[in-house]
């Protein structure tokens, strides 16, 4: 693909992953793709696995309202089910990875911006990959010591959003925001959708033993982080085998960055909390989040215990909704940029529109979902259709950040990720507590009360919104032209290529 000519159609997420190798660009976002794959992957696999790691005890009569099913008063068919938590602990269980989630935020945001987004993403990650390898160890040692490795698990995962943020507003022209952006951030549904299937077969095959899901999540994770140290690097002019020609069309299209490191300003906290488009991305951010965070931990509870699939068809049926969502996304992306760069809306009212289809068709899958009765292909086609209008998402309010503050996209979505990972944290106790019998009537009580919560949410982003530079993006602006490095007066050649870089 020619650097100055970017392709509209829809297949560019293709032409991303096979042409990332000779463009530097792509190579950061395929493999950041991957990365936030990973880390999604060991986040959800939890969700497939408990199902078989606990006793299922809950349930002592058949629920008049729901589907088929034999009344189940002790599990008696996996003798791999080791633990007898009720649906409250694991509620907190599976909420705790939130705790150190948001608590990693803000560091994070600091770290990626002063040291940039390569490393700080990567050891993130690698300390997830180890932590999931351990987490059976922890399991078996009580669930004080899980919530304990769930937490540190979230702590390394922080950085993930901040830090790739802090990449994209170093490598990504405006002209391929929302594309390249879309494919990069779907990678929490490829993951999901890996973990998710892959998971519920692996513990068929292996007579549910649960503890290799893990394993092989964990060791994943860590030959991914041997390409990434390898292959990826913070900024353009870093990277020892970028062209001239690249590195000179980065220069021309990135806009709004200041590449020079030691003129930026410290980073403008009180000024991002005092903007009234920032808490219009975090509260939107919470309307997302609360309904994307409810489908990645308890779809799998409601597939198995009021559809009545069995392991195997809840791994595959649970990761359905992502795999449609991940298509979507694609496609938002490239329409999102075919839209904007020919003019026929503007990049404030796509934002919106599309944040907008993002959190109705949810909703309204999910309630109609609960309202399907026992048709199981019914159901789970409901979902799929509502949950793939969320991938308009990643195209609209997940990128604004870059909209409106490039030099500082990873201190900005911290705030922005950290407190729309408040929902992570709320809802899956708060799910626990509302589905004591998980019953059909208490799960459709569940998804009433989360679509009041993203439409209210959302409604704020959509009056608050603003896709203009801020005047905190650049607190004391220069007449300079932009320079991937922070110098002037270039001539392309390899030598001075060199000497930028030097």
């Amino acid at each position: 693909m020619d650097a100055s000519n970017v392709n509209r159609r829809p297949s560019e997420a293709v032409s991303i992953l096979m042409k990332g190798v000779r463009t530097k660009r792509y190579t950061m976002a395929v493999l950041g793709f991957i990365g936030i794959a990973n880390a999604y992957a060991m986040r959800s696999v939890l969700s497939v696995a408990i199902t078989e790691m606990v006793v299922d005890i809950h349930k002592t009569t058949l629920d008049p309202n729901g589907c088929p099913g034999p009344a189940i008063t002790k599990n008696t068919t996996n003798p791999n089910a080791e633990f007898d938590w009720s649906e409250t602990l694991q509620g907190h269980i599976l909420g705790s990875f939130y705790y150190g989630y948001v608590i990693a935020q803000i560091p994070a945001g600091i770290l990626a911006q002063k040291y940039g987004g390569k490393h700080v993403f990567g050891v993130g990650m690698l300390m997830t990959a180890l932590l999931t390898l351990l987490t059976p160890f922890a399991a078996r040692a009580g669930p004080i010591y899980l919530i304990a490795f769930r937490v540190l698990e979230g702590i390394g995962e922080g950085p993930t959003i901040p830090a790739m943020n802090a990449l994209l507003a170093q490598w990504v022209p405006i002209n391929e925001r929302s594309t390249i952006g879309s494919f990069v951030f779907a990678g929490n549904m490829i993951g999901t959708i890996v973990a998710q299937s892959s998971a519920g077969y692996m513990l068929k095959l292996t007579d549910d033993n649960w503890a290799l899901v893990f394993y092989t999540f964990g060791a994943i994770a860590l030959i991914w982080y041997v390409f990434w140290n390898l292959l990826v690097f913070s900024r353009p002019c870093e990277h020892p085998t970028i062209s001239d020609y690249e590195l000179t069309y980065l220069e021309r299209h990135l806009k709004g960055v200041n590449k020079n490191k030691e003129k930026m300003q410290p980073t403008p906290w009180l000024s991002m909390l005092v903007s009234g488009p920032m808490w219009g991305l975090m509260i939107g951010q919470i309307a997302h989040d609360w309904a994307l965070f409810m489908i990645h931990t308890d779809l799998p509870k409601y597939m198995k215990s009021v559809m009545k699939f069995s392991i195997a068809e809840t791994g595959v049926w649970s990761s359905m909704p992502h795999l449609i969502m991940w298509f979507t996304a694609i496609f938002s992306g490239w329409l999102s940029d075919y839209l904007i760069t020919n003019d026929k809306i503007s990049i404030l009212k796509q934002r919106r529109l599309f944040s907008t289809i993002a959190c109705i068709g949810p909703m309204l899958g999910t309630l109609a979902a609960s309202y399907a009765g026992c048709d199981k292909v019914r159901v789970v086609a409901l979902f799929t259709v509502g949950m793939a209008t969320m991938g308009f998402f990643y195209s609209s309010m997940k990128v604004n950040v870059l909209d409106l503050s490039p030099n500082y996209a990873g201190p900005a979505m911290a705030l922005v990720n950290g407190v729309g990972a408040v929902a992570g944290i709320i809802s899956p106790p708060l799910i626990g507590y509302l589905i004591p019998n998980n019953t059909l009537l208490e799960w459709r009580y569940v998804f009433w009360i989360s679509g009041g919560v993203v439409l209210l949410a959302n409604s704020v982003y959509v009056i608050l919104a603003s896709a203009k530079i801020q005047w905190w993006n650049d607190p004391l602006p220069t007449n300079e032209p932009n320079d991937l490095c922070g110098q002037r007066n270039y001539t392309i050649t390899i030598k001075s290529k060199c000497m930028r870089r030097a």
